[in-house]
């Protein structure tokens, strides 16, 4: 081997770094006035959903919280975020609490209809419209 040439790991460190790809950021979560905007990313199905909860369920936890989950960055989900988004509003429901989402892709749309679920929770295209529709006196 000569100077130029980096030298490379060998052995089950190497294999499970080339096995293994490293695991993305599946919630971003930020606040915009008195809403706290939680972002889902990448897939959300039965392999990635208890990482998702832990995350949401952190910020759902404060009595009166405004949540806007936005699924626009989302690539796919299952009928795991189905059952998180359900659960989430009923959580922030019984607390006083206020979610409201942002979902713009045909497809998901589609989805959240075959289940039901745009009655309930009101698919809006952006956060701005999400927070517009909080209740009044629960936003600035």
């Amino acid at each position: 081997m000569d100077e130029d040439t980096p030298a490379t790991a060998t052995g089950p460190a190497a294999l499970c770094r080339d096995v293994v790809p490293q695991r993305r950021r599946l919630v971003h979560s930020y606040v915009r006035g008195e809403f706290t905007v939680v972002e889902l990313r990448g897939e959300i199905d039965v392999s990635t959903i208890e990482e998702i909860s832990a995350r949401v369920s952190a910020v759902t936890e404060s009595p009166g919280a405004l949540v806007v989950v936005d699924l626009r960055p989302i690539q796919f989900f299952d009928c795991a975020a189905l059952t998180l988004l359900v659960r989430t509003r009923r959580r922030l429901l019984e607390h006083d609490g206020w979610m409201g989402l942002v979902c713009t892709h045909p497809w998901h749309l589609r989805v959240l209809r075959l289940a039901d679920l745009t009655r309930n929770l009101r698919p809006v295209a952006s956060v701005e419209a999400a927070c517009a529709r909080a209740p009044r006196g629960r936003r600035q």
